[in-house]
């Protein structure tokens, strides 16, 4: 046990060491990515009030972001469940369920305008406590490029790992942790070609040519201990996202619905920004601008913004905070108009490879005009310990 303290100790201090490459600098366009998730938290009360009372919610997502060259698809599946009681007398049980689709995809003109884009985007959304469902297409016009920099996080991790147990006579090069990292990123190209059961053989034969030809394995071959390294940090462990780079769109589509049931297959147009960054190896910074103006019988204005900044504390241990801003106001005789600001920080634990035990702090503020709903003029304030169940 203490053996494996300090190698888990030794791999954590390597990983703060300061490195030459840059995450940016990874612009390989052939790469994907998944992930899928499902969240679990419930509270229970009794003593002092009338009944017991109990809140459980169950969030399910799963997203897929696959690039190449000339195109760059992203799926996002999610679905939620929640089931409460409240403490007073005659408080009955509240339940709700709701889920989602969407897709999108970002194809590139040609190569000698690589950054310069059309684009489409559709989605559907349906909960039970709304009016109506969610459905809405976009098309459009974009610029720039996000780029899928998690192959060299992961070529990193690499290095580190075989490193500290020995395996390596010494660094690789800038230049070779990139070929190694665009390897990594063709794993999608290798699943297709050999099969899912089959492509870990060839996978890892080209990982290995790479490290051969760089001249640092200190054996002329992977050996067990290497190759058992590359699965858990190939597909073990978890990873966030590392993405850099900027894009903006600009379209036109029609929204069918939507939750409030105002709209009725009315144009609007949308207007977004996506910028990401990482800070060092382990810092990450994703921020997305939305504004849709939905044209109806009375406009709609609505803007969103989302803000999050993830950093790895340890391989086991990640701190996520975020800021989301909803806007929607109307141009009605009421002048409509609803707000909602929605502060997260969250320290998540892998206590194994699958199972991460979470704490969110969370702090919600909305306004309504007019203020039909006096119940939410405070700040809301929670903390709540759950379980996520990593899916792959």
């Amino acid at each position: 046990m203490f053996k494996k303290t300090l190698i888990a100790m030794s791999i954590a201090t390597a990983a703060t060491n300061a490195y030459a490459i840059d995450l940016t600098q990874y612009t390989e366009p052939n790469t994907a990515f998944d992930e899928a998730y499902v969240d679990f938290s419930a509270t229970a009360n009794s003593g002092n009030q009338d009944q017991a009372s109990y809140d459980a919610f169950l969030n399910g997502f799963y997203n897929k972001r696959k690039s190449t060259e000339k195109q760059v698809w992203n799926y996002v599946v999610d679905g939620n469940a929640d089931i409460s009681r409240g403490p007073s007398e005659g408080d009955g049980s509240v339940s709700d369920f709701g889920f989602g689709v969407g897709a999108s995809t970002d194809v590139y003109f040609s190569e000698t305008r690589e950054k310069l884009f059309y684009f489409g985007a559709g989605s559907f959304a349906h909960q039970d406590s709304a009016v109506d469902d969610n459905i809405g297409i976009t098309v459009g016009i974009g610029y720039g490029r996000v780029w899928n920099a998690t192959p060299l996080a992961k070529a990193i991790r690499i290095q580190e790992a075989l490193g500290v147990y020995g395996l390596l006579a010494k660094d690789m090069s800038d230049d070779e942790l990139l070929t190694l990292a665009s390897v990594i990123g063709r794993e999608e190209e290798y699943r297709t070609i050999h099969g899912a059961d089959e492509f870990k053989g060839p996978w890892y034969t080209d990982l290995e040519a790479v490290m051969l030809e760089a001249g640092v394995l200190n054996a002329s071959q992977m050996t067990a201990l290497a190759t058992v390294k590359l699965d858990d940090i190939l597909f073990d462990e978890p990873i966030s996202a590392r993405r850099h780079g900027w894009l903006v769109r600009g379209g036109a589509g029609f929204q069918s619905s939507d939750f409030s049931g105002i709209t009725d297959n009315d144009p609007k147009l949308l207007f977004q920004l996506e910028y990401a960054k990482p800070y060092g190896l382990r810092g990450q910074l994703i921020e997305t601008a939305t504004y849709e103006p939905v044209f109806g019988d009375n406009t709609v204005h609505i803007l969103t913004n989302r803000i999050a900044y993830s950093y790895e504390i340890s391989d086991r241990i990640d701190w996520i905070n975020s800021w989301e801003l909803g806007l929607q106001q109307a141009d009605d005789d009421a002048d409509t108009r609803f707000i909602s600001n929605t502060l997260t920080s969250s320290l998540g634990y892998h206590l194994t490879n699958k199972l991460d035990l979470g704490l969110i702090l969370a702090a919600v503020d909305t306004s309504d005009r007019p203020n039909l709903n006096d119940t939410n003029d405070d700040v809301a304030l929670s903390a709540i310990l759950g379980l996520k169940y990593r899916v792959k």
